[in-house]
């Protein structure tokens, strides 16, 4: 109990320096017009002095350059000779402030190209068509970061985990929520769910709260097999939507839909088995220090308490 205690106050000590969805990405767009002009659109989501794209020869800017302010998109008019393809782009100063970069090339011919740009590989030659194969490959690696920057997917994760209990029917319940938030976030991705963002959040955060509720119940019903998946399986439609907010920051290119819905669910599964895996290890190893149902109160209060923080925060942006 003053474990549990203990965890209480540090969780409400440091809920406040707590972001879901901790994707610290910058965005560079660039739309060719048929006379050889570019308009530039570049936007970072936290201050990051030094991090700034770069279009080398044969592309002047045609006023300022942007600069990089957190949360307001800048804008420039370019003059490339013989258009964007073959063109390098490089990112410069990507590491510990600004982890990733998403370039989107709108091609006059209506072609939408995407990369992601890393601190080890900062730089992209923009191809003359880009392959499925190549875009599916970008969207797998936003997918990892993606679920594993979620703090309040994992948080989530670890509460059904620690409901569900059983190493074999952990995987189930992983697999029922995989196949819940892939559909929700593909139909969201595809126009044909609009949901208001804030209120989606809202209730991502409420699902912590309910999964750790059932956690620190100790008449819960555990043995039944089937309550993890279908837990997994109501809320992964919710969860879905937080999603779907990372790929409408990307974008889906034009010409390989599929292959990005199916490359970004692929990464977000890797993600997850991956910190599934490190859960129950963990898990493992503190039950030979300390009582299971210490363990699993702990956890109940670690997800409960920063899901109701959350949930407060997020209610009050839904009606600010």
């Amino acid at each position: 109990m003053r474990a549990a205690i203990f965890l209480l106050l540090t969780m409400l000590a440091t809920a406040s320096s707590l972001h879901a969805h901790g994707m610290r990405t910058a965005y560079l767009e660039l739309s060719e017009s048929s006379e050889g002009a570019v308009l530039g659109t570049w936007r970072v989501t936290v201050p990051a002095p030094g991090v700034a794209p770069r279009l080398g020869d044969g592309c002047k800017p045609i006023g300022d350059a942007p600069r990089a302010v957190a949360g307001e998109p800048q804008t420039v008019a370019l003059r490339c000779d013989g258009g964007l393809g073959g063109r390098r782009i490089v990112v410069d100063g990507l590491g510990p402030v600004l982890t990733e970069a998403v370039v989107r090339v709108l091609r006059s011919d209506g072609a939408v190209l995407s990369h992601v740009l890393t601190p080890d590989a900062p730089a992209w030659i923009v191809p003359t068509a880009q392959s499925w194969l190549g875009v599916g490959r970008d969207y797998v690696r936003l997918g990892v970061q993606h679920i594993l920057t979620g703090v309040d997917h994992l948080l989530f994760l670890l509460g059904l985990v620690l409901y569900v209990r059983r190493p074999r029917y952990v995987f189930v319940t992983e697999s029922a929520f995989t196949i819940s938030h892939s559909v929700s976030y593909s139909a969201t991705a595809l126009g044909w769910v609009r949901v208001y963002a804030p209120a989606a959040e809202a209730c991502i955060a409420l699902s912590l709260i309910l999964v750790a509720l059932d956690v620190g119940d100790p008449d819960a019903q555990r043995q039944s097999s089937w309550q993890g998946p279908l837990i997994a399986l109501v809320f992964g439609l919710v969860h879905g939507l937080g999603f779907a907010g990372a790929l409408s920051e990307v974008g889906l290119p034009d010409h390989a839909v599929a292959s990005a819905l199916v490359g970004f669910g692929i990464g977000v599964e890797i993600g997850q088995v991956a910190f599934l895996v490190a859960v129950m290890l963990g898990l493992f190893l503190l039950s030979r220090l300390a009582p299971q149902k210490l363990v699993a109160l702990s956890g109940s209060y670690l997800v409960g308490v920063t899901g109701t923080y959350w949930f407060l925060q997020r209610l009050w942006i839904c009606f600010a």
